[in-house]
């Protein structure tokens, strides 16, 4: 089990940050991803693991002028 913006899911052997986020809605927008406290940018989220019981925060992508 682990929690995505205070919402519990359920954790997969071997699960991506890629695979996290096809798992959750409205994540299109989503550049950044803090695992545990450490950022991982959209590049990595294939590579990155989500260890089970991990605490993931979803920030999205920020624009304005």
């Amino acid at each position: 089990m682990i929690r995505v913006d205070d919402t519990p899911m359920e954790w997969g052997e071997g699960m991506t940050v890629a695979e996290l986020l096809e798992q959750v809605e409205d994540s299109g927008f989503v550049s950044v991803v803090r695992v545990n406290g450490k950022l991982v940018s959209s590049p990595k989220f294939d590579q990155t693991p989500v260890p089970d019981n991990a605490v993931v925060q979803l920030l999205p992508l920020v624009a304005g002028g």
